[in-house]
């Protein structure tokens, strides 16, 4: 399985997450139905070779990111349960940031795990 299925799959099976979210709302790449917070997008942002030897990647670094949209701001306990799922999978936090777009928050959370090749 790819590592955006792996994350799509773990992130829809945490209830607790699912719960917050508008109809469960966990996207990949973008929302089709933009009008409807909050929701979650996810994406995988970098795969690149970290480690090689003789020619050969023995492993690389992996990079998802995570939108989280909403109407008010209020996405602590969205970005909490995210977090834990992410944690789970063997990713760690690298960065965020937070910003508003078109009467939307959104907070933009990077996560990065190394991966075998």
């Amino acid at each position: 399985m790819s590592i955006a299925g792996k994350v799509y799959q773990a992130l829809a099976a945490y209830k607790p997450l699912t719960r917050l979210l508008h109809r469960n709302g966990i996207y990949h790449g973008r929302s089709p139905d933009a009008g409807s917070y909050p929701i979650l997008v996810y994406s995988i942002i970098s795969d690149v070779p970290a480690l090689s030897a003789d020619g050969v990647e023995m492993e690389r670094r992996v990079t998802v990111r995570l939108h989280i949209l909403t109407k008010d701001g209020a996405c602590e306990k969205i970005e909490d349960a995210a977090r834990r799922v992410m944690d789970s999978l063997g990713f760690r936090r690298y960065q965020s940031t937070e910003l508003v777009e078109k009467h939307v928050f959104v907070k933009i959370m990077d996560f990065r795990t190394g991966v075998e090749a």
